[in-house]
């Protein structure tokens, strides 16, 4: 008579989060984006992508550029985010409605600039963020609640909240995940 041999217990393996190439953990509910880089001659890999993005950047050179907060063109509601606008000063041989169409349209890209940021907040609110953001009014609120200086970060930068990585591929990952929840906003929609 054979006998059975008793079933072995054991501890369940834990997965580990793929990495992105340089070298952080990707979300655990999004698809992880992974970016071909190719090798450039005769520049150091040091040098190349992939590498961590530098966390504290120089700003970004905005010499010549008049900041202003006061959108003329776009209403944007009192919660709405808000970019500071720096916009190249008038030239001598603009007339009227050239510069109100070059502010009209650069107010239009900053809002949807808005729109992608609060797209990121919530998408990071429903990643769970909040919790181990190292912000204290995201972990009080519940919810993603913080923001890069656009002063100090390039705009495509500013609009991913500081507990996104600058990691292309994590960036990118976020973006692709926006850009999913919206086409099926969409199509839902249609």
């Amino acid at each position: 008579m054979a006998t059975k041999k008793p079933v072995e217990e054991t501890e369940p393996v834990e997965e580990k989060r793929p990495l992105s190439q340089a070298g952080n953990p990707y979300p655990d509910k999004l698809e992880p984006v992974v970016i071909e880089y190719g090798r450039v001659a005769g520049v150091p890999i040091a040098r190349q992508w992939p590498r961590p993005l530098d966390p504290n950047p120089p700003p970004p050179d905005r010499s010549g550029l008049v900041a202003t907060q006061e959108y003329l063109y776009e209403n944007l509601a009192p919660g709405d985010p808000r970019f500071t606008l720096f916009l190249s000063p008038r030239r001598a041989n603009d007339t009227d409605a050239q510069y109100e169409s070059y502010r009209r349209a650069f107010e239009r890209h900053m809002r949807a600039y808005g729109v992608r940021f609060r797209l990121c907040q919530s998408l990071c609110t429903w990643l769970g963020n909040a919790a181990s953001c190292g912000l204290g009014p995201c972990r009080r609120l519940g919810r993603c609640a913080g923001r890069r200086d656009e002063h100090r970060f390039a705009l495509d930068f500013a609009v991913y909240p500081p507990c996104v990585p600058l990691d292309l591929e994590i960036m990118e990952s976020y973006r692709a995940e926006i850009s999913r929840a919206v086409a099926g906003r969409a199509k839902a929609a249609a």
